[in-house]
């Protein structure tokens, strides 16, 4: 008898975990169908709470939590991904894009270091890295790093960013020339800071920045000429 009633019991269980690992399933896959960003993570995050273990979940979360900015989110959930899954060079990666945008540029390197051991070819890997060394004050690595990316190839807009990285790093040590070379090339590739980078740069060249400044000068003069000819009348005593 009381064998009876303890495999009854396993029974419900087993009948129980089924029903939670059914349910998780069906949650997580209304995620993947939903289009509303708010909604996925609405079914990912149910899809957790009945099955922890459910890597996927945490992976498909964290990308959506990056897109809205919550990086804290971002970290906590390509840790939890990490330590449930085999070693991903792309997990490692987005947790060390999560570390970058929230400042800690140490914990950003040794993430993306980590996708590279991985997989070398990872160009975005190397990109993110540089930016990361760039933003420690590192420039020399920044130049390194955003070479390879350049070199590596992959997404155009990942190249454009590596390019436009690596133009920064050359400004910051005075080597002007290749860094508007860089910036030329981002834009052929990805136009869509150009105005920005003119703005930041002036014209493409030393030559095009001393010309740019002997137009403000004599602009500044020609205002202050046209000023002083349209200075109102005294008034009368």
């Amino acid at each position: 008898m009381q064998k009876k009633v303890i495999c009854y019991l396993i029974f419900l269980m087993m009948s129980a975990i089924s029903v939670y690992a059914e349910n998780a399933t069906d949650y997580f896959v209304r995620g993947l169908k939903s289009t509303s960003t708010r909604t996925k993570i609405k079914y990912f995050s149910k899809a957790l709470e009945l099955a922890p273990n459910l890597t996927e979940a945490y992976e498909k979360r964290g990308v959506l939590y990056y897109f809205q900015g919550k990086f804290d989110n971002v970290i906590e959930d390509f840790q939890t991904f990490i330590e449930l899954s085999p070693p991903k060079a792309e997990a490692y990666r987005m947790l060390g894009m999560g570390y970058l945008k929230s400042g800690d540029y140490r914990s950003a390197i040794f993430n993306f270091t980590r996708a590279i051991e991985i997989d070398s070819k990872n160009s975005s890997a190397y990109a993110n890295r540089a930016e990361a060394h760039f933003l420690s004050g590192n420039y020399d690595l920044t130049v390194l790093d955003s070479t390879r990316a350049i070199e590596l190839g992959g997404d155009p807009r990942g190249i454009a960013d590596a390019y436009r990285t690596r133009a920064k790093a050359y400004r910051k040590t005075d080597r002007n020339e290749l860094s508007a070379e860089d910036i030329r090339s981002s834009w052929k590739i990805d136009p869509r800071y150009s105005y920005y980078y003119k703005a930041l740069y002036g014209y493409a060249s030393p030559e095009g920045m001393r010309k740019a400044g002997l137009i403000a000068v004599i602009g500044i003069a020609f205002l202050l000429l046209f000023k002083f000819k349209l200075k109102p009348p005294e008034k009368d005593e």
